[in-house]
């Protein structure tokens, strides 16, 4: 019985390419044949078909501040009421009362930072989360836990999981209340069972709401 053999890899070929040069855009386009036509094209028209581009967020989970998506990466910013978490260390367990949050992803990274309320606007104060694991730019050092993709459906699970799925240790715990500038978890002693979290703590960042934005 015959077999045939199998075929030599073909490796993948563009089919269509612009290229942007200072005085013009070229189109280049390979027919089946394996011929290459080369035209100008306008720049107003490669404007206007990607302005065409339809983008839909669907769905967006409650209290989202805002949106975006850029290639295949979602950016989604929420705001976080202030509530009760059971949040632990290696030698203890809290039901810690925590202040506002906002609360970003971008692919699998995500930056956390205290309000006093609601924001209302791009230039509202940013305020360092009373937590260790988290760098003063309010990025969330994951350590080994795998974080997921950042959308609508995931990103409260990701907070749950930095919240309530982390074992919060020394790392990073300085400048983040004002009563204990050497470790917050000083704090996080004298709030255990707490209802509510005292918002003259929170010490400042040097950002406002609007560099989450990119």
């Amino acid at each position: 019985m015959n077999q045939k053999l199998p075929l030599p890899h073909q490796p993948l070929m563009p089919r269509l390419r612009l290229d942007f040069y200072d005085t013009a855009v070229l189109l280049s386009r390979w027919e089946e044949n394996g011929r290459l036509l080369t035209h100008p094209v306008s720049v107003h028209d490669v404007v206007s078909v990607c302005t065409s581009v339809a983008l839909s967020s669907g769905l967006l989970p409650a209290n989202t501040l805002f949106w975006g998506q850029q290639a295949n990466t979602t950016t989604l910013g929420i705001y976080v009421p202030a509530r009760r978490w059971r949040m632990q260390t290696a030698e203890r367990h809290y039901h810690l009362p925590m202040p506002p949050f906002v609360f970003v992803g971008s692919g699998t990274a995500y930056k956390i930072f205290a309000v006093k309320k609601r924001p209302s606007g791009e230039e509202d104060r940013l305020y360092h989360v009373p937590c260790p694991n988290v760098h003063t730019t309010g990025g969330i050092c994951q350590g080994n836990t795998p974080f997921p993709d950042c959308s609508p459906q995931t990103i409260q699970a990701a907070l749950k999981l930095f919240m309530e799925g982390s074992l919060f240790n020394a790392d990073l715990s300085r400048g983040k209340c004002r009563s204990y500038p050497d470790d917050v978890r000083q704090l996080w002693a004298e709030l255990d069972g707490r209802p509510r979290f005292p918002l003259s703590e929170l010490a400042p960042a040097q950002m406002r709401l609007r560099n989450l934005f990119s």
